[in-house]
């Protein structure tokens, strides 16, 4: 029996050169007997209803999400939302892709070959999922989503901000657009971030409930919380996570400096211990449920990203894990060569 897969991208991403990728990826399905439906992304949040209208309509073997780690998010809520399971399958092709390199999967057009084999094998891992609400003063949920990958609060999804921000300033001029984009946005954001920290108010306590068990942090510059393990791309920030053990873990960072000792000590590739260089391995929390206040004066909220997208801002947020939730198509008898 013939079967019939879902493709979902955005050839225009990448400067237009992810459409060489969904060429490439479409054409070897085919030479091993797929049907392969391409379906374009849709911008401004539609995705997830996109995907999940087209499951219902054509009801596919497989569901495949050419892209970052956005484009996983979206098109994994949307499995979700469907009503039905067909498994999830990556094709990585972002700058981060914590979601495909957390299964041994590389990004860019180079691998489309390996990505499409794991494809076609089908063995399947259940990924636990994440539900995050925002809430008001009183407790209301103000927003809410779900997450595959990260929850983070503070400057991280400060530097997103400013990322958005300087995208859609520079869309408007044409020469400049040609020169500021990409990854280039993105390390000018950050620098803008990192030089107005020193004038701008930047730290926040915050107190956490994980689980039952209750702690508070003073003078953090980020709040983690991590679903697979592979952090922006090159680092694990906890090397016992495990993406479908019904846990995520929470980690915070309290300075500048200790981000640079992470650099260093959680490279996914240093076979040596962060202990063994000297480096505080810290504590982290690892729950099923978060309940998190976040302390600042004068501000109308902490910023937050999820999935390595800006969300929103708030004072307290609520995370819960959906154990094994999401089906995945991974590479049979992957070992994490952190461990």
């Amino acid at each position: 029996m013939t079967r019939r897969h879902l493709l979902f991208g955005n050839p225009s991403a990448q400067s237009g050169r992810a459409k060489e990728a969904v060429d490439r990826a479409s054409a070897l399905l085919a030479a091993a007997g797929v049907d392969v439906v391409f379906v374009e992304t849709e911008p401004e949040g539609r995705t997830p209803a996109l995907v999940a209208r087209t499951i219902r309509e054509r009801s596919p073997d497989a569901v495949l999400a050419l892209g970052g780690d956005g484009t996983f998010n979206e098109v994994a809520r949307g499995i979700l939302a469907s009503g039905s399971s067909p498994p999830l399958g990556m094709l990585p092709m972002g700058t981060a892709n914590d979601q495909g390199r957390s299964f041994g999967l590389l990004p860019g057009r180079e691998h489309i070959g390996e990505h499409v084999e794991v494809i076609l094998a089908g063995h399947q891992a259940l990924l636990d999922v994440g539900r995050i609400d925002a809430l008001d003063a009183a407790g209301g949920v103000i927003a809410s989503t779900l997450f595959f990958d990260s929850a983070s609060f503070g400057f991280a999804p400060d530097i997103l901000a400013a990322r958005n921000r300087d995208r859609r300033e520079v869309s408007q001029i044409p020469l400049l657009s040609l020169l500021y984009r990409d990854q280039a946005v993105y390390v000018g954001a950050a620098l803008d971030r990192w030089l107005s920290s020193f004038v701008e108010p930047m730290k926040f306590g915050c107190v956490v409930t994980a689980d039952r068990f209750q702690r508070s942090y003073v003078e953090l510059t980020d709040l983690v919380v991590k679903a697979t393990p592979i952090f922006a791309g090159h680092w694990v920030l906890d090397r016992r996570a495990e993406p479908d053990d019904g846990l995520f873990e929470l980690i915070a960072v309290a300075s500048r400096r200790e981000w640079g000792s992470r650099i260093v000590g959680d490279l996914a590739k240093n076979p040596v211990r962060p202990e063994i260089l000297g480096l505080d391995p810290k504590e982290h929390l690892a729950a099923a449920r978060f309940d998190i206040e976040l302390l600042r004066e004068g501000e109308t909220g902490v910023a937050s990203q999820i999935d390595g997208e800006e969300w929103a801002r708030a004072f307290r947020f609520r995370i819960e894990v959906d154990a094994r939730r999401l089906p995945l198509l991974t590479p049979a008898g992957f070992v994490a060569p952190w461990r």
